[in-house]
């Protein structure tokens, strides 16, 4: 049976076409239920920053966040002609400077004698109908979306890497001194770099020359699957301890990155209950489909990371259109790619300093906001009322015990 179509639509004569113009403006109907749609960004795209191991601090001049760290904490043989052995016990900083941005808005005023005074306008047409209340959700929007700028930032300028066919050599955002790179190591590096240089491993103790050394950029290690996850895990978990021999770090996967590409792969990671795995048993190729231990279902129950003693919910994913440019990904487009994070969760033993360490003039990354209207002498002298946003922003790289980046190839 055939369907009478009556597509596309022809539309003739409409009213509005012969009727008066001053009769048009009159009774023009304006339709405000998408005005603000455009004005706020996927929330997730933006939350990781807040959320994901940075810490902010709250200044506007030079801030140095810091921690302690002893050259060890390990007990020794006491030696009576010797005497004891003194370690140091030293502070570790990094230094942030915020730097001025801003956000700024004008709208001309029109003196409406018939009217209530002034009147804002835009292109002609009374602004009332843009709900300039929604300004200030604006700004706080665009604080928000500042602090995930500044974190992404360190993917880009605190990276070295001579492997993934790539000649990242030129990081301009440091680590603390540690060891003999005593100017800082690129907080993602692959360790590749001369000794003492930018691109060195990182030292587990940055005040113990002697300390373990490891690298945070991992690139040709496979596929996303559930074993290369599984690995790569185990390695931020295998770093060595910062203040005992034997003893590793034990840092625990709580979030991981990846550009919007790897998106349904993490989906498939986070829900499935069976994978496909292929190996080869004397000679044959032979697949079957096996229960994935890292599942949301899977890390609720009983699984090798919670036997232990300790806790453990599901670890969160997270697609950040900021890796999308990453320079990996622009040399390998279809690689998998992506970032471990681990960060303090309340209620578990382990003990992790943040990654990013980010400063700004306000604790949640929301502008000073000042507004200029009719009863200000500028406003009425230059006939716009004004919308002024100030923040103070930087960021800096953190530890890097609490990070490891991977590529496919």
């Amino acid at each position: 049976m055939t369907l009478i179509s009556t597509l596309p639509v022809t539309q003739v004569g409409p009213w509005s076409a012969t009727a008066p113009v001053r009769a048009l403006e009159l009774i023009t109907t304006y339709n405000l239920d998408e005005h603000l749609a455009l004005l706020k960004p996927p929330h997730d795209d933006v939350r990781w920053a807040a959320e994901a191991g940075t810490h902010t601090s709250v200044g506007v001049g030079i801030i140095k966040p810091a921690f302690a760290m002893p050259q060890s904490a390990a007990m020794q043989p006491f030696n009576a002609e010797n005497g004891r052995r003194y370690y140091g016990l030293d502070v570790i900083t990094q230094t942030l400077k915020p730097g001025a941005r801003d956000l700024s808005y004008k709208i001309p005023m029109i003196w409406n004698e018939i009217g209530n005074g002034y009147q804002l306008m835009a292109g002609g047409r009374p602004l009332e109908i843009a709900d300039i209340t929604g300004i200030a959700e604006l700004f706080v929007m665009s604080g928000a979306v500042e602090r995930a700028v500044f974190a992404a930032d360190l993917f880009y300028s605190s990276f070295y890497a001579t492997t993934g066919g790539l000649s990242s050599t030129a990081p301009t955002k440091l680590t603390y001194p540690q060891g003999a790179a005593t100017g800082g190591i690129a907080l993602f590096s692959d360790g590749t770099g001369a000794a003492g240089s930018v691109g060195d491993q990182h030292y587990a103790n940055p005040t113990n020359p002697k300390s373990g050394r490891f690298s945070t950029v991992h690139f040709g290690y496979g596929p996303w699957s559930q074993n290369t996850f599984a690995s790569s895990m185990t390695l931020m978990a295998k770093r060595p301890h910062p203040l005992f021999p034997n003893i590793t770090s034990g840092q625990v996967v709580t979030d991981v990155f990846g550009p919007t590409s790897m998106r349904q792969k993490f989906f498939e990671m986070a829900v499935q209950d069976l994978v496909l795995q292929a190996v080869n048993m004397s000679g044959q190729n032979v697949a079957a489909a096996v229960t994935n231990p890292y599942s949301f279902a899977k890390a609720n129950g009983l699984t090798e990371e919670t036997f232990i003693g300790n806790p453990f919910g599901p670890r969160r994913y997270w697609a950040i259109p900021h890796l999308d440019n990453h320079p990996y990904l622009v040399q390998n487009p279809t690689a998998d790619f992506w970032i471990n994070i681990a960060r303090n969760v309340p209620g578990r033993a382990q003990s992790a300093v943040s990654w990013c360490k980010l400063a700004c003039n306000t604790k949640d990354w929301t502008p000073v906001f000042r507004m200029y209207g009719p009863g200000d002498p500028i406003a009425q002298r230059d006939r716009e009322m004004r919308w002024e946003g100030d923040l103070d922003a930087d960021s800096q790289p953190g530890d890097p015990m609490a990070v490891d980046m991977f590529g496919s190839v």
